[in-house]
């Protein structure tokens, strides 16, 4: 094996490691109180109302490939929890639209806070790139992630 097919067989290494280490870390439960945590689906749930308006269960449901079935069950909770508020549409009473209630406005801002936690450490680590290993490493991870898409259409 030449020395360029081991640095990559390395790189690819590297980032299976890295991805399983983010999956473990992202299947920690998020601790929003004392006596309340959110599983990582709550969360990143939370966050796609807190950032979308005039959402359903079938934009849930479409934007995190969920069934409506899951989508719902997992929206249930929420309202079950006081986080989510439920409304009946003007335009169908088989429709919803959901909305973050008080509590859930309240842990869509620790998730933000969080969030922005999470790109400050980033920032600060790749400062001391320079913008060309910036823009390779950009070139880089846009192709992995169009053959990590391209895989998953395998499975659709």
């Amino acid at each position: 094996m030449d020395s360029q097919t081991k640095t990559q067989m390395n790189i690819y290494n590297q980032l299976r490691r890295i991805i399983e280490n983010h999956t473990h870390m992202d299947e920690q439960p998020f601790m929003l109180n004392e006596s309340m945590s959110l599983s990582p689906r709550e969360v990143r749930t939370i966050d796609f109302l807190g950032q979308n308006k005039n959402k359903n269960v079938t934009n849930v449901a479409t934007h995190f490939n969920f069934t409506k079935s899951a989508a719902s069950q997992l929206i249930n909770r929420l309202v079950k929890r006081k986080l989510v508020s439920k409304k009946i549409s003007k335009h169908s009473d088989k429709e919803f639209h959901l909305s973050l209630s008080p509590e859930g406005k309240k842990a869509h801002q620790l998730i933000q806070i969080m969030t922005n936690q999470r790109l400050e450490m980033f920032l600060e680590m790749t400062e001391r790139f320079s913008a060309q290993q910036i823009a390779t490493t950009s070139e880089v991870l846009e192709q992995i992630e169009t053959m990590v898409n391209e895989r998953l259409k395998r499975f659709k």
